[in-house]
């Protein structure tokens, strides 16, 4: 035992030991990155996706079905290209309103009104996105998959029941490669256009969610 003790205590004495120790640099820092597992050099990817809009006229509801292209520059920058189609309801205020209206008609009254409602069709635009974040995750242990964190904007035209209008968006969205050619997207983007009603123009401020899939080529 006090040979050991012996042996410990001298370790100090070892100068390959000492030189080492001194030699390390507490302050040094090294920075690893892992590449990206999805080349995006000069590639297209084709996508679709499924949204819902909150916001903007109280009486609607509106859904969408969408489709994109972008052409991926590199791994940090795309330019692209966006169709959406749009299906709208009344939402329960809506249709309590437009009740009262057909109630009132049917009992021949003559003082009844009916909201004025301009709904959208269909839109087109044109995109840039940045991709400033990435990293890697395990994918529920079925293997290490890569996802990107974008930031997204674009100008096009919205066609309204009134006719056609300038469109502006911005978001942000995220998107999971499952393999190398396959990605799965969410996305959260304001959109602002002017409407026409009876009264005049006025501004629709509208906030979309969707969930896609893209298809890298």
């Amino acid at each position: 035992a006090r040979s050991t003790v012996s042996r410990l205590d001298t370790l100090g004495g070892n100068e390959k030991l000492v030189d080492m120790a001194t030699s390390m640099d507490p302050g040094n820092r090294s920075r690893i990155v892992q590449d990206r597992i999805v080349d995006r050099h000069n590639t297209f990817e084709f996508g679709g996706n499924y949204g819902m809009v909150a916001g903007g006229d109280s009486y609607l509801r509106t859904q969408n079905f969408g489709a994109s292209i972008d052409f991926h520059i590199n791994p940090r920058i795309s330019i692209g290209a966006r169709y959406y189609d749009y299906g709208n309801q009344l939402t329960p205020e809506g249709q309590r309103v437009f009740q009262e209206a057909r109630d009132a008609y049917n009992a021949g009254g003559r003082s009844y009104s009916i909201p004025d409602i301009d709904y959208p069709l269909h839109s087109m635009m044109g995109t840039v996105s940045w991709y400033p974040v990435y990293g890697k995750t395990n994918l529920l242990d079925w293997g290490i998959a890569q996802f990107d964190m974008y930031l997204i904007g674009g100008y096009g035209q919205i066609q309204l029941s009134s006719g056609s209008t300038n469109l502006a968006m911005a978001g942000t969205g995220i998107a999971l490669w499952m393999t190398k050619h396959l990605s799965a997207r969410a996305e959260l983007r304001y959109q602002g256009y002017k409407d026409q009603i009876i009264t005049g123009p006025r501004d629709i401020n509208t906030v979309n969610m969707s969930v896609g899939l893209g298809i890298l080529l």
